[in-house]
């Protein structure tokens, strides 16, 4: 019997490991304090850097639909290292290059891509057998993002200040390539492997043997993730607009992550007491009511707590989305099925960030882009009300679940 003192924990490097890779990827979710040194720096409108985030968050997509192939190719540790590099080496690009043709190659391309499959490397490594409950290790998972957006927001924002931006992205390179380097050696030295997810193609039976599923999930996420990736890539420019102080401003991204957290943390025991379908339909509800209270009465307070509520919602999500798909499919399919539903989330993340930021170039305010996503809200909420009424499927189903 192996009695190391590493014996003990090595059941839990797996999620260990997971919870690393996406408080590293953070970023995403602190991105709204790059965007006014970005377009002073290189001269840009808000448009062309809300649309390096737009592109950032479609390709992370990218590579969370392709990520279930690549494990055909690279064990789970392989795959980790080199994605990790690869993140890493573009956000140097976006550091050193000092350009727009260099924020959209490094951070749109390069890191988005690489980042969508660590994203989806995390919930794998998650969903692997171990000791926690596997909705709250999902939970857990998926509040590690915005927590490293709460963790990267104040740090990135003094080093912009003190030593501009390319020390700031040098830096967050450095950090996210040790982290996934760390997470390689967790994965590999758990001693677990990830659930073997087929061989089914990439457009192979794209739809599943339930597109109803796929179909309402993916119409669904597509609405809410415009709407919650709007508000939260512009969280500190809508606050300055509201006439915020320069504290509230920074604030307002953290609010939005730490809403996040703590949705993501009790998203997973909401979807086993309510089910994956009622979940998802308040999450719609709950962002459209708030989003729709701040129209009607715009200002500081009233936006921290929209923010607040987007986030929270929004966490919930994330845990609710995986927790309700494998019940639907097993825990071996949720890379793949999965994958493909993320897709709907690079499309609201490539249009949401945008739009909004056009928006306020034409009017010079936020109020059309509210109403817009407060509609989306409610449609979101109605496309999930199309799931099918059997998310408890039985035990062994809520086991996998």
């Amino acid at each position: 019997m192996e009695t190391r003192p590493g014996a003990t924990l090595r059941p839990y490097f797996p999620l260990a490991a997971g919870v690393l890779i996406n408080l590293s990827i953070g970023i995403l979710y602190a991105w709204s304090v790059f965007v006014a040194p970005l377009e002073a720096q290189l001269d840009a409108d808000r448009a062309t850097v809300s649309g390096a985030q737009s592109l950032c968050l479609f390709t992370a997509t990218v590579g969370c639909f392709v990520m279930y192939r690549l494990l055909h190719w690279f064990t789970l540790p392989q795959l980790t290292l080199v994605t990790g590099a690869v993140t890493a080496a573009g956000l140097a690009l976006v550091g050193f290059g000092d350009s727009v043709a260099a924020l959209y190659v490094g951070y749109g391309v390069l890191y988005g891509f690489a980042a969508g499959i660590l994203y989806f490397i995390a919930m794998t490594a998650a969903a692997i057998e171990g000791p926690v409950r596997p909705s709250i290790a999902m939970s857990i998972n998926m509040s590690a993002v915005a927590a490293g957006g709460i963790a990267w927001s104040p740090g990135l924002a003094l080093v912009i200040d003190a030593q501009g931006l390319a020390t700031a992205f040098g830096m967050t390179a450095a950090v996210v390539f040790a982290a996934a380097a760390i997470s390689t050696a967790l994965i590999a030295f758990s001693g677990k492997e990830a659930p073997a997810t087929g061989a089914v193609g990439l457009f192979q039976d794209l739809l599943t043997d339930r597109p109803r599923v796929v179909i309402a999930i993916f119409l669904g996420f597509l609405c809410i993730a415009f709407t919650a990736l709007a508000i939260i890539a512009h969280a500190a420019t809508m606050m300055a607009a509201w006439g915020a102080s320069a504290g509230e401003t920074q604030f307002a991204p953290m609010l939005s992550s730490a809403g996040y957290v703590a949705g993501a943390l009790v998203g997973g025991w909401l979807t086993d007491l309510l089910t994956g379908r009622r979940v998802l339909v308040g999450v719609g509800l709950v962002m459209g009511v708030f989003l729709l209270a701040l129209y009607f009465a715009p200002g500081v307070v009233m936006g921290l707590a929209a923010i607040a509520a987007v986030g929270m919602a929004f966490g919930v999500l994330a845990s609710a989305h995986p927790i309700t798909v494998a019940g639907y499919y097993g825990t071996a399919a949720l890379p793949r099925v999965f994958g493909r539903i993320a897709l709907a989330y690079g499309f609201g993340g490539l249009l949401g960030p945008f739009t909004a930021g056009a928006i306020y170039d034409a009017d010079q305010h936020y109020g059309t882009a509210v109403i817009l996503i407060a509609i989306l809200a409610f449609v979101g909420a109605a496309f999930y009300a199309g799931l099918p009424r059997r998310d408890r499927l039985g035990a062994s189903a809520r086991r996998a679940a």
